[in-house]
């Protein structure tokens, strides 16, 4: 179990580094507060209730408190917009919290005991008189109190209030939990255990509540968030947590598809044998235009210590993937993939290469990645690779999936390969796969680029 659990961790970590590796790190943050503040309580109340060994007391509020790591993922799926995720999220609060209220301290000798060990043993100083029936008993109240929760909880989950829900049956819990113990339901856990065995089960807790911790962060607040395609700062991601399980705004409207993407494409030319060797599409010119950030002919452009935005002024190469690069003779034509749609005779695969060309060179060394914005009108899984060139040469920046939102706008983000020289870059070729029918271009427009320095 230990194995499996750890290949997958590690599965995660490769598929979503360097993104990927913050969110372990964010989710390992929030399970290991968890599990720490419902340790700290533990021993608090165990120091209160026996006089077993400091040692044993700590050992066992550590092993009762790994429930306490379920309460982070079980908030996130409170907080999410399926109803199956939400019932889930709810079993894991409910019984993360039940078996909180439901630890009980090392047997030894306890405050009580030790009382009534030097107690007075004589004849009664008071006459006995029988206790009168009280009218508002306090299991009464507990009860009252139980049956208030209930209800709250329900109102605020079908408001959308997750941290107000799971307070609410979580104070459910408690109580149901302490009417059971106080009616004799579970006895003190028996001494001398040690730390040493619950390291088996406390080990899979953590590494699965971390896992699906991450996994949540991404699909649910990730995703839906500012710039998407690029993992917000720590800060910034926290605060976004905070107020999503606070109240779950509602589902963001899909934004309107631009004009060329609702057009009903067609294929207009044929890619291949008989047909034109290859397509070179090329963006209409904006109204109003940045102006260039150097000129043709000067000293090469450094980045500098602040994130720069460049827009794409570059054009799109379509061939097929047997010629290898674009070949010579291709039609050239105005638009972009987003608009038009070409596939080749054959049914043979094609490439979609968006290329930006910088002169003079632009220094990328001091660069840690970079943010590409598009827009996609592919309802598929797709595949995007950066590829700087270099001095002739080409320099992988890596490959990220994308094209899940169709219509809608997403960020990539590439990290640039660190070199032992200079890393002069003459252009930015980013190149977008289909898993399926590659016998036509995929339907993408770069808006631009944002270059990122790397972290000192």
């Amino acid at each position: 179990m230990l194995a499996l659990e750890g290949t997958a961790l590690v599965a995660v970590w490769a598929v979503w580094n360097p993104p990927g590796l913050v969110l372990l790190r964010l989710a390992l943050v929030y399970v290991l507060a968890a599990w720490g503040v419902a340790a700290g309580i533990a021993l608090w109340t165990y120091l209160a209730f026996s006089l077993a060994p400091f040692s044993e007391l700590l050992a066992a509020s550590c092993e009762a408190s790994a429930a306490a790591m379920w309460l982070v993922p079980g908030m996130l799926l409170l907080a999410s917009r399926s109803q199956l995720a939400v019932a889930v999220g709810l079993a894991a609060v409910v019984n993360s919290t039940r078996l909180l209220a439901s630890s009980r301290a090392p047997k030894g000798e306890t405050i009580a005991l030790r009382r009534h060990a030097h107690s007075y043993s004589g004849p009664p100083i008071f006459r006995y008189q029988a206790q009168r029936p009280a009218y508002f008993a306090r299991e009464t109240a507990l009860t009252m109190f139980g049956a208030l929760a209930l209800q709250m909880g329900v109102g605020a989950l079908a408001g959308d209030y997750p941290l107000m829900a799971a307070a609410s049956f979580a104070a459910v819990t408690v109580v149901w939990v302490a009417m059971a113990v106080a009616r004799g339901a579970m006895e003190a856990r028996p001494a001398g255990g040690t730390a040493l065995p619950a390291l088996p089960r406390i080990l899979p807790t953590l590494l699965l509540t971390v896992t699906l911790t991450a996994a949540l962060l991404q699909t649910e607040i990730v995703r839906e968030g500012p710039g998407a395609g690029a993992t917000a700062g720590t800060l910034a991601l926290t605060s976004r947590v905070l107020q999503r399980v606070v109240h779950v705004p509602p589902e963001p409207a899909a934004k309107p598809m631009p004009e060329a993407a609702v057009s009903k494409a067609v294929v207009t030319q044929v890619v291949g044998l008989d047909g034109v060797p290859g397509v070179v599409l090329r963006p209409r010119p904006k109204p109003s235009p940045k102006p260039p950030l150097t000129l043709a002919g000067s000293r090469p452009w450094l980045v500098s210590e602040q994130p720069l935005a460049i827009p794409f002024t570059g054009e799109y190469h379509l061939f097929p993937t047997s010629s290898g690069s674009l070949p010579a003779g291709a039609m050239v034509e105005t638009g972009t993939p987003l608009e038009n749609l070409y596939g080749t005779i054959g049914g043979g695969p094609m490439e979609t290469v968006a290329v930006q060309t910088f002169d003079p060179p632009l220094d990328l060394t001091h660069c840690g990645k970079v943010l590409v914005a598009l827009t996609s009108a592919e309802a598929m899984l797709l595949l995007a690779s950066m590829q700087l060139v270099a001095d002739g040469s080409l320099e992988d920046g890596g490959t990220v999936p994308m094209g899940m939102q169709p219509g809608r706008e997403e960020t990539l983000e590439f990290h640039v390969p660190v070199t032992a020289k200079p890393l002069l870059v003459d252009a930015i070729r980013i190149i977008f796969e289909r898993p399926v029918d590659r016998s036509r271009n995929t339907q993408v427009a770069v808006a631009g680029f944002t270059l990122v320095p790397r972290e000192r």
